[in-house]
């Protein structure tokens, strides 16, 4: 396919955090033609997908029907039947429409089946993975509540889905600390940058003139995000005598969000994340709000990325919370400098008409080959959402119940031991 004009391109088919939409804002400033298509109703409404296509309307009432608590078993297969089907005819309506596929989420029309259609058209495919849709399921937090073979089984299905999208994907987009299951070289997410395009008109000064230092936490997932922890050591620093009141967004509107933003002197993203800055705290630096973020990843687990692509968060070790939020509380001049570097950094860098002309650029081909990172180089083993101690914990069980081949990481056989001797050490 000649890509000497612009290409036409399709985003889709899930949001996460807000990307896709952005992405396609992006397109927009670039007065690139593309459309965003989100085939379910997201909770926490982010918006800027299409909203008209009557078979779009159709798959996400079919959605919506197959997870009514009162439809019986043969209903909902019924449903999931109309469902394939109307996305099977979207297909068609868009395979000779658009240049480019950019897919995410374990997301495309026909379970991954489009895909090798998709190539034998000559149509180029860029596939992103957020996180949870490449992290093994024995380094993610969210499988720890479930039975042991659930994340052997998880872990077993999603490296084969790997698979199969780098057989056809001309570029894929990760993130290398949750990356372990890929065999192809990827480009860092962090290369390409969190698309992000703020329409925001209050008057934020007037909103935080006299008033408790108000911190901000937003968990989409409590528990994972370490929620609990989070709310002992305000309770310690308030004890203290910190003038300080934590304000708390649980599955609320994307809007709702932005407005508690606008108000807040600085966020706690989370303490187990495996990324520097992630959608939330990539919200807040775009007004100018400082965020802690505490994990056990670093610089190196994050790509091989120059010093100037490495977004300013008060990044800290899980045990080194308690200490970041004070600093945060009582260093008001650091508080305000590391907002305002995290501003100019997301302006900079990851802006959504910024982020778009990198993709632009991967589409053409014009990226450089030192932006490619490749899989062996992985080292990381913490994972996202759990302690070191449960990491190690959950691992001993998986390989006792699955053997070495529940690792699915045949394919790199030194990772595969590292994972060993960390579970057991």
């Amino acid at each position: 396919m000649s890509l000497k004009r612009n290409p036409k391109i399709l985003i889709g088919l899930h949001e996460v955090a807000g990307y896709n939409g952005n992405l396609k804002k992006g397109f927009d400033e670039l007065e690139i033609r593309s459309i965003f298509m989100e085939l379910s109703d997201h909770p926490f409404k982010y918006g800027g997908s299409e909203t008209n296509n009557v078979l779009i309307k159709l798959i996400r009432y079919f959605a919506n029907k197959m997870s009514t608590q009162k439809e019986k078993a043969l209903n909902k297969f019924f449903w999931l039947y109309c469902q394939q089907a109307a996305k099977f005819f979207l297909f068609l309506c868009v395979l000779f429409k658009y240049d480019v596929f950019i897919f995410g989420y374990k997301t495309s029309f026909l379970h991954f089946y489009d895909l090798p259609i998709l190539k034998f058209f000559k149509k180029k495919i860029v596939y992103i993975f957020y996180g949870s849709d490449s992290r093994p399921p024995y380094i993610n937090g969210y499988y720890l509540d479930l039975p042991i073979q659930e994340a052997i089984k998880a872990a077993y299905v999603q490296k084969k889905q790997i698979k199969r999208i780098e057989r056809y994907a001309d570029f894929i987009i990760s993130h290398p600390a949750s990356s372990h299951f890929h065999e192809r070289k990827f480009i860092p997410c962090m290369r390409m940058g969190i698309p992000f395009l703020l329409d925001w008109h209050k008057n934020v000064a007037s909103m935080l003139s006299d008033h408790k230092l108000r911190i901000l936490h937003a968990p989409s997932d409590p528990k994972r995000k370490g929620t609990e922890i989070i709310r002992k050591i305000i309770k310690k620093m308030q004890l203290k005598g910190h003038s300080i009141e934590l304000i708390e967004i649980i599955r609320k509107t994307n809007a709702e969000v932005l407005d508690e933003l606008s108000r807040c002197d600085f966020i706690i993203d989370e303490l187990y994340s495996d990324a520097a800055m992630a959608g939330f705290a990539t919200e807040a630096a775009f007004f100018g709000k400082p965020a802690i973020v505490g994990g056990y990843a670093n610089i190196y687990d994050w790509g091989e990325l120059p010093d100037e692509m490495i977004p300013p968060v008060h990044h800290c070790h899980p045990d080194e919370i308690e200490e970041a939020v004070e600093k945060l509380i009582v260093d008001e001049a650091y508080r305000k400098e590391l907002g305002e570097k995290a501003k100019q950094f997301v302006q900079k860098y990851w802006s959504a008409k910024y982020v778009a002309e990198r993709y632009l650029r991967l589409i053409k081909g014009e990226i450089p080959e030192d932006w490619f990172y490749d899989p062996p180089n992985i080292s990381y083993l913490h994972g996202w959402g759990l302690s070191e101690q449960d990491a190690k914990t959950f691992l001993r069980q998986v390989i006792k119940n699955g053997g070495l081949k529940a690792l699915q990481l045949s394919d790199k056989p030194e990772l595969e031991q590292k994972f060993v001797e960390f579970a057991n050490s």
